[in-house]
């Protein structure tokens, strides 16, 4: 209960800080050849303008703009977005149909990823990150049609075969899913023709065509019989990210400490970032997520050459 009050007071403070941001210029759609998706709940409508302009000033164009409500976003919350992207297009997240896979924690997005991404290059962004410097790497990634991902805490900087990645991971005990997954992979017979990444399911890329449902339900499948019924837990929808993308033609990690996610580790060198997720249990830590806030908003308050 302390932890959910500190959390809502930090949020809290970091919105006062921060609401110079409602009176920047709003974005309009000018490429309607890319998708950007985003899961958005009620308390992070702020932060989320701040990731997807921020975002746009950087790569230099305005996709088209997608959002998951989580069913906590109220009428309010709309018509603030919609002040902002008038063309956003909110898709409830009952609307999006079910699949063979696990409920909840991010999988709908996952799956409205896979609608989406037949038509358009699809980039999902999470509310709690900012585009502070140029991304070249990931406009070469959107105009070559290939898919990205930004890579886990200090995970191994390239796509490998999964074999290698289990071996990798055999000494990672953690209790999670995921690392329940990776050190096991070699237990199916399917790994020995399979690639994987450590991503981050943050800031991801996908390729027009690149997957679907199917291969969703693929992997699901895959992974279930590794984890049995903890593949109904937080991070089996990373896991499969990871999966996808890794077996995507051409696909890229992006490299780190260019693209990465705070985890205040000391030896970082977090402010020559150019994109940055700031996860929850260090979102608020020594405050950098705020100076970079209000470097952002100070930037996007200028008019941008789109």
């Amino acid at each position: 209960m302390f932890f959910r009050a500190r959390r809502a007071l930090r949020r809290a403070w970091f919105d006062f800080n921060c609401r110079s941001l409602l009176s920047t210029p709003p974005i309009r759609s000018n490429d309607t050849s890319l998708t950007l998706v985003s899961m958005v709940c009620h308390g992070e409508v702020l932060m989320y303008l701040l990731a997807a302009k921020s975002f746009c000033r950087q790569l230099g164009r305005n996709p088209h703009v997608v959002i998951l409500d989580d069913g906590s976003l109220t009428k309010s919350d709309y018509a603030t977005i919609h002040a902002h992207i008038s063309d956003a297009k909110i898709v409830h997240i009952s609307e999006v149909a079910p699949a063979n896979t696990p409920k909840g924690s991010c999988w709908e997005r996952l799956l409205l990823i896979s609608d989406l991404v037949k038509d358009t290059f699809v980039v999902q962004l999470d509310s709690d990150t900012l585009t502070v410097n140029s991304i070249p790497e990931v406009k070469e990634c959107i105009d070559a049609n290939r898919s990205f991902t930004l890579m886990g805490d200090r995970s191994f900087p390239e796509i490998e075969s999964m074999t290698s990645a289990c071996q990798r991971s055999k000494n990672n005990m953690h209790p999670m899913v995921q690392a329940v997954c990776e050190r096991s992979f070699d237990q199916l017979p399917e790994s020995e023709s399979l690639q994987y990444v450590r991503g981050n399911a943050g800031f991801n890329g996908f390729a027009r065509g690149s997957i679907n449902r199917e291969k969703i339900e693929w992997f699901s499948e895959l992974m279930r019989r590794l984890a049995k019924e903890q593949w109904n837990e937080w991070g089996s929808e990373q896991l499969t990210s990871n999966l996808l993308i890794a077996n995507s033609d051409g696909a890229s990690p992006l490299q780190f400490p260019k693209y990465l996610s705070y985890w205040a580790h000391p030896e970082v060198p977090y402010e020559d970032a150019s994109f940055i997720h700031f996860i929850g249990p260090f979102r608020f830590s020594n405050g950098l997520y705020l100076k970079k806030a209000k470097t952002v908003i100070a930037a996007l308050a200028r008019p941008a050459k789109i």
